[in-house]
């Protein structure tokens, strides 16, 4: 080969070589620079939200998320005088004007049956008889509590895309079980749409999850030990990992009110009328939404650790932490299998 063809060689190999370190010099500096991460916060229904995620342009969507969980508000929550639901609570039927009436409707259904009544919506005068709706009252005799029950049940009402109808006069809908975890994911989908592709979005202690965090891992979620003293700084019993998840934690160990020297929480069971007694004092929900998440970790406080197992061997795509009374009164722990390596106890 004579040395003309060789230089030529020589030179191909070097442009190659230069032109491959290049690109793997480039490509480390962008796998090194991280995109900045934003983080805002704000009070919405009754408590606070916290939001993280990361975008190149460093955009900050606290005014458009403000104005979108006001507008949920005015559909959803009953402490808002002249919010939907409220309005529908005062008649006989309600015309949608919001999107977000009928699909909690529809992800009601869904729950309550096929948690056997446990979820249901049309709790509310219940919740509102033991002093845990926006007006403080009295101790409900059994006598109120029996007849409150005659108008609670899902099936009481009727509903297509267009409206909701009542087929008992004093039927009234709470979707504060549900509602939180369906503003959170109200708010992810607006992200989602903005081309945010990692962040954490949380409200009220629940929360929904996409991509990697700052440190580029999953999202990771304390659980609160349920025996930590009132004032005192929560200890963990476990860390979740989420994958592109939702997580809601139920429980009775904080919110109650204490009648003659019995405690009682603030679930209440809608086939008794009374507040729950079960076993389970902590329910968490892992599922692909917050809606579901929420709606289900009430639901397993209300069944019980027994019937929640059944439950959750035929829903596939939920995953639950439980911290329960034993038969003895000690505290015990159970996870679903398909938490994974995603739990650290």
């Amino acid at each position: 080969m004579d040395n003309r063809k060789k230089n030529s060689i020589y030179s191909l190999i070097l442009v190659a070589v230069v032109a491959i370190v290049w690109f793997y010099r480039d490509s480390q500096k962008l796998e090194n620079e991280k995109l900045p991460y934003i983080y805002i916060s704000g009070e919405a229904q009754g408590t606070t939200y916290n939001i993280t995620y990361s975008d190149e342009e460093s955009r900050n969507f606290k005014k458009a998320i403000d104005s979108l969980l006001h507008q949920f508000d005015l559909s959803l929550s009953t402490y808002v005088k002249n919010s939907e639901i409220v309005k529908f609570n005062k008649s006989d039927s309600f015309q949608f004007k919001s999107p977000y009436f009928y699909p909690v409707l529809e992800k009601s259904k869904e729950i309550y049956e096929a948690s056997e009544g446990a979820f249901d919506p049309t709790v509310y005068p219940l919740i509102a008889a033991w002093g845990f709706g926006p007006e403080k009252v009295g101790f409900p005799d059994s006598s109120r509590i029996e007849e409150i029950k005659e108008y609670v049940g899902f099936e009481h009402i009727n509903f297509n895309k267009q409206k909701v109808v009542k087929e008992k006069e004093k039927v009234s809908l709470d979707f504060n079980a549900i509602a939180q975890g369906y503003s959170i994911d109200v708010v992810f989908d607006f992200l989602e749409s903005q081309g945010i592709e990692n962040m954490m979005v949380e409200l009220g202690g629940e929360l929904r999850a996409k991509g990697k965090n700052e440190s580029n891992d999953l999202w990771a979620i304390g659980i609160d030990d349920p025996k930590t003293e009132s004032g005192q700084q929560a200890s963990r019993v476990a860390i979740i990992k989420l994958d592109n998840e939702a997580i809601s934690t139920s429980g009775n160990y904080r919110k109650f009110f204490v009648h003659d020297g019995k405690k009682y929480g603030h679930s209440i069971n809608p086939k008794t009328g009374y507040p729950i007694q079960r076993d389970i004092i902590s329910s968490t929900v892992v599922a692909p939404t917050c809606m579901e998440a929420d709606a289900w970790s009430t639901a397993f406080m209300v069944t019980g650790l027994t019937k929640a197992k059944e439950i959750l061997a035929t829903q596939n795509h939920l995953k639950a932490f439980f911290i329960y009374e034993d038969e003895n009164g000690d505290l015990q722990q159970f996870n679903t299998e398909n938490l994974g390596e995603n739990i650290i106890l």
